[in-house]
């Protein structure tokens, strides 16, 4: 058989891997290709997404094709050791001992190859195939260590962009299962907010985590859902207005810096594609709250207000929310209504409504 072998982080896996490995079985009339994630890159330093999740996108993105195979012996060591390609080859080649492999690389990988541990012999033991990359140019390691080329248009796709945000090269459900995990949220919203508002977000989704986990509920979506509760804060009128208009008409006389809980929530869904509910109803509650409060929605709503990047000492509202979140929840209704009272704010009518349910009735779920 011929065999191809493509390593790499795969943090995440994208288009362009995806076309590498569709190529490489046309072009070299593969009879299967192996794709194998590397646990401890040896030129990289960390990892994004977990083993688990890594395995889990490719999955994902690699399900349809019938000649490609995870192959999970790096990245099922144990230990933190770097892998070596060598190892692995060494380690397929009992495998597969009579049948030809090739070993599959981008030109920037191909232009270090001489610095590899046993380069050599890796050359002697695999046949060695090579793809464009924007910015590498045909080295004399091609020739030396007799490169196979590939047939292919170079792209600026790269795994490192999609987790600063870029997030066009993704396959739609492998997106579905980063944002609904809370994989590089971080980083992906960085480049969608100003500094001051980023760095409450990620202040107030690391509180909603810590309040669901200490009320027993799922802390991974009270994350994502801190995480995307002010995506669309800063969206320009004339966008928001047109998506209020469209999708939330019942809203529209709402104040304008209210309307991002439901603008946030659109965003979350169209362009994260979050699709979980619970997160959703969480995003949309977080600024006016409702009359309908899970306790998850209660995790954002006080997160949001007690953050603690804000310029007030709320440990104690913290601690309470910590010990009973509906507890916190109702203190935190008092604490506004307290709060525009004293400042002569007008409230919202709707207000009263919630305020009435959960601080003067009798409402403990």
């Amino acid at each position: 058989m011929k065999i191809g072998i493509f390593g790499g982080s795969f943090d995440p896996i994208h288009r362009s891997h995806v076309r590498v490995i569709e190529e490489s079985i046309r072009q070299l009339e593969l009879d299967k290709i192996l794709v194998v994630p590397t646990a401890n890159n040896p030129w990289k330093d960390s990892s994004g997404a977990t083993k688990k999740q890594r395995l889990a996108m490719l999955e994902i993105a690699l399900e349809r094709y019938s000649k490609v195979e995870i192959c999970d012996y790096e990245i099922k060591q144990k230990n933190k050791e770097k892998n070596y390609t060598i190892d692995t080859i060494k380690y397929l080649k009992t495998i597969y001992p009579n049948d030809q492999l090739y070993f599959i690389m981008g030109m920037d990988q191909a232009s270090l190859f001489h610095k590899w541990l046993a380069a050599k012999e890796i050359s002697e033991l695999v046949q060695l195939v090579v793809f464009d990359r924007i910015g590498y140019q045909t080295n004399e390691n091609i020739k030396k260590y007799h490169f196979i080329k590939l047939d292919l248009v170079a792209t600026d796709d790269a795994s490192k962009h999609i987790r600063n945000g870029n997030l066009h090269a993704l396959n739609p459900e492998v997106l579905k299962y980063i944002v609904n995990n809370g994989i590089y949220l971080e980083t992906i919203i960085k480049s969608k907010m100003s500094k001051k508002r980023y760095r409450h977000t990620v202040s107030m989704a690391k509180l909603a985590k810590k309040f669901a986990k200490k009320n027993d509920l799922d802390e991974t979506k009270a994350y994502v859902a801190g995480m995307l509760h002010d995506i669309a804060k800063e969206m320009e009128y004339d966008k928001a207005l047109q998506i209020m208009q469209d999708h939330y008409p019942a809203y529209i006389d709402k104040p304008v810096p209210v309307w991002h809980q439901w603008l946030s929530e659109y965003v979350a869904k169209t362009e994260y594609l979050v699709d979980d509910k619970e997160i959703l109803q969480a995003i949309r509650h977080h600024t006016t709250a409702s009359l309908n409060m899970a306790k998850l929605d209660m995790c954002i709503y006080t997160a949001d207000k007690y953050d603690p990047s804000r310029d007030y000492d709320s440990s104690k509202e913290i601690a309470l929310c910590k010990k009973d979140i509906v507890a916190g929840f109702k203190a935190c209704l008092q604490d506004f209504y307290d709060f525009s009272s004293k400042k002569g704010r007008e409230i919202d009518k709707s207000f009263f409504e919630i305020y009435n349910k959960y601080v003067k009735g009798d409402i403990n779920e």
